[in-house]
């Protein structure tokens, strides 16, 4: 940052003066807007912001917090990311902050294609009922060059804005408090929180559930005030968000999962000289190694430490996880008309690589 100019070095001695005092700090902050940084932030050192709206325990937390690690560590300290968890910069509110991304409020946003969708159709294709075989093969596309991955990020940078990693999240378990889900009728009129995504409300008609769409920050209270029977999401959410104090079942079906992403806001990240750019792309391929080995860690212990909590846990059976697949099977239909059937057909073939 360049010296102070005469006239506020001139304030500056002055300071003893109070009448000076308001038109210094209106010159200060003019000054530090005009030379490109902000009142409280040190010159030559960047502060990105890395928001998610995960709890401090949560993986998608975790993987925010190793990614500042790394990008300091590789600009010796030149780029010093602050990580924002719990969605305190949004109220909680997952699509408010891909919006504040989108605007360039927010630098780096970690968030599933679940909420994505709502600006890309096609990122809801991973999250399609009964898609995946088991975990690994989840793991085995994130991993890959996806083709299907690139085209639906080629479509998301229209709306400013690119994702530069892809993380796995574990499947989708239902846990509820009226009654255990073991069978496909169990199901069946139980309110059960999902994202704001139209695809998982069309899964739990499909079921005969009752969706409630809902923000991530009004979950626990929902539960809590029964406003809500039940929800679904990974072990490490459920665990990390104490969902075990107002839930009593769970059930694990393996139904459909989401992927994370790292988004950073377009204009931001080609605003970047090369050697940031490098540096932060690096430090986000890093990090889906250690996603992926917080991932396969905490499953089974998560549902270990789950059921010692109180929560009883049922696992769903060959027979009966057919009767569920079934029942989506117009779920698939309709989708396939959205995604289109080569778009659809070059994702399927890319599973099966793996």
């Amino acid at each position: 940052m360049e010296k102070w100019p005469a006239a506020v070095c001139g304030s500056i001695n002055d300071l003893g003066n109070m009448k000076y005092r308001g038109s210094l700090v209106a010159t200060i902050i003019l000054w530090s807007v005009l030379q490109g940084c902000h009142p409280g932030e040190r010159p030559g050192i960047m502060q990105p912001k890395i928001s998610m709206v995960n709890s401090p325990a949560d993986i998608v937390t975790l993987g925010g917090i190793f990614i500042a690690d790394k990008v300091k560590e590789k600009s010796g300290g030149v780029i010093q990311p602050k990580v924002y968890h719990s969605g305190v910069l949004s109220g909680g509110k997952g699509s408010a902050e891909i919006e504040l991304c989108q605007q360039g409020t927010i630098e780096i946003h970690i968030t599933t294609t679940a909420y994505l969708a709502n600006l890309v159709p096609k990122f809801s294709i991973v999250s399609l009922p009964f898609l995946f075989r088991d975990i690994q093969q989840v793991v085995g596309l994130v991993k890959s060059n996806c083709r299907a991955f690139e085209l639906i990020d080629q479509e998301l940078n229209t709306k400013n804005l690119k994702i530069i990693a892809w993380w796995p999240r574990g499947f989708r378990q239902l846990t509820n408090n009226k009654r255990a889900v073991q069978q496909f009728d169990d199901i069946r009129g139980l309110k059960l929180r999902v994202m704001t995504n139209q695809l998982f409300v069309d899964n739990m008609n499909a079921m005969g559930a009752h969706p409630v769409p809902m923000d991530w920050g009004e979950v626990y209270n929902g539960l809590q005030l029964n406003t809500i029977n039940g929800q679904e999401n990974a072990e490490d959410v459920i665990f990390s968000s104490r969902l075990y104090e107002v839930q009593q079942y769970m059930t694990i079906w393996d139904y459909s999962t989401d992927i994370e992403v790292v988004l950073v806001n377009l204009d931001w990240w080609n605003g970047l000289n090369d050697e940031h750019r490098v540096m932060i792309q690096e430090a986000a391929d890093e990090s889906v190694s250690y996603e992926v080995e917080l991932l396969k860690k905490n499953t089974e212990e998560l549902r270990d430490k789950i059921g010692k909590k109180g929560v009883r846990i049922h696992y769903l059976t060959a027979e009966e996880k057919k009767r569920f697949r079934k029942s989506v099977q117009p779920v698939w239909e309709k989708y396939e008309k959205i995604f289109t059937s080569s778009f659809l057909d070059t994702f399927l073939e890319e599973i099966e690589k793996h």
